[in-house]
């Protein structure tokens, strides 16, 4: 009897060892905690200076200059007691679409000369800034062929008629178009007599206002003038314009009761079709993209391949760049004063 309770407790015994090492084991831990800190990374003046860029605020201010003949747009940034200068590249920009465009800028710490780079969104929207285009002299049967193509861009245009008053004035003003004087023999105005000059400038254009044909603005023969012509015409115009090779940008406030300067857009002004398109958007980019409410004039003449004149092909890249760019269109007589004597 013993024997047989001895081998059955023996058998139970090793019936349980191999029943737990047939199964796992469940051993319960205590979890750990660990404490976590939100923790704000510090960064430096430079890094600061490259985020603020990179969100293209309206509170930086930004400027253009001259460097090595282009047109080059910088802003001058403080962050931290430092001082950054901001350069950025318009004229590699890439369209991304409806997206925008993606402009690539430099900023340099001025002290240490470090330099970085990166990129930021730019996507132009309506505002005020603009152009001020015009055409000079009597092409008066060329340009009605184009009017359609103007209407096509909702463009805008000042014709500076030279002579007496032709009805293309009236199918122009007609067409949302403006018309200005200039001059009746287009004379270089500095070589003559005040009275060879009064009846240049000021009463030959009565054959237009008796037209109906409101002149409001005078454009020089060759750009040429002097300072006392302003203040005589400025009784007659509201505005006076010059013509020269320099951007230049104005304010609309600045463009009424004054003598500005239109930048020539010519084929032997601008020789070569990509250096024409490519000074063309380095000009219409900054006007847009310094964000404020600038005004580039810009004049041509006849509409062909002769020297002083823009092929059809500029010319519609020029219209077309404005239109994407969402620029303005603006004609001299928006900036007429309230009366004009005669």
């Amino acid at each position: 009897m013993k024997i047989k309770t001895r081998f059955f407790l023996y058998s139970l015994f090793f019936f349980i060892l191999n029943s737990c090492a047939s199964r796992p084991v469940s051993i319960d831990y205590e979890p750990i905690k660990i404490a976590v800190t939100n923790v704000t990374p510090v960064l430096t003046p430079l890094e600061k200076a490259v985020l603020r860029v990179k969100g293209n605020g309206a509170d930086i201010e930004k400027y253009f200059v001259i460097e090595n003949r282009q047109i080059v747009v910088k802003s001058d940034l403080p962050q931290d007691e430092e001082i950054f200068e901001i350069t950025y590249n318009l004229i590699d920009a890439k369209l991304l679409g409806d997206s925008g465009y993606e402009v690539g800028f430099t900023i340099r710490e001025k002290d240490t000369d470090i330099i970085n780079e990166d990129t930021l969104l730019w996507k132009p929207s309506a505002g005020d800034a603009g152009i001020l285009l015009s055409f000079d002299d009597d092409y008066m049967e060329t340009w009605e062929q184009y009017l359609d193509l103007f209407d096509k861009y909702g463009a805008k245009v000042t014709f500076f008629i030279m002579g007496q008053y032709d009805p293309f004035c009236t199918i122009a003003l007609s067409r949302g178009h403006d018309v200005g004087f200039h001059t009746l023999n287009h004379l270089d105005l500095r070589s003559l007599s005040r009275e060879d000059f009064d009846r240049e400038a000021i009463i030959s254009a009565e054959s237009f206002r008796q037209e109906g044909i409101p002149v409001s603005s005078l454009a020089f023969p060759y750009g040429f003038s002097d300072t006392w012509m302003h203040e005589a015409l400025l009784e007659h115009y509201s505005v006076l314009r010059g013509y020269g090779t320099a951007f230049r940008l104005y304010t609309g406030d600045r463009i009424g009761s004054a003598h500005i300067i239109s930048i020539a857009i010519d084929n032997t002004v601008l020789q070569g079709e990509d250096n024409f398109d490519r000074t063309i958007l380095t000009m219409l980019r900054t006007v847009k993209f310094l964000d404020k409410n600038w005004i580039v004039p810009m004049t041509s003449h006849d509409i062909s391949n002769a020297a002083w004149a823009i092929r059809q092909r500029r010319l519609e890249f020029l219209l077309g760049a404005i239109t994407d760019l969402k620029l303005k269109f603006y004609l001299y007589s928006d900036f007429t004063k309230p009366a004009i004597s005669n």
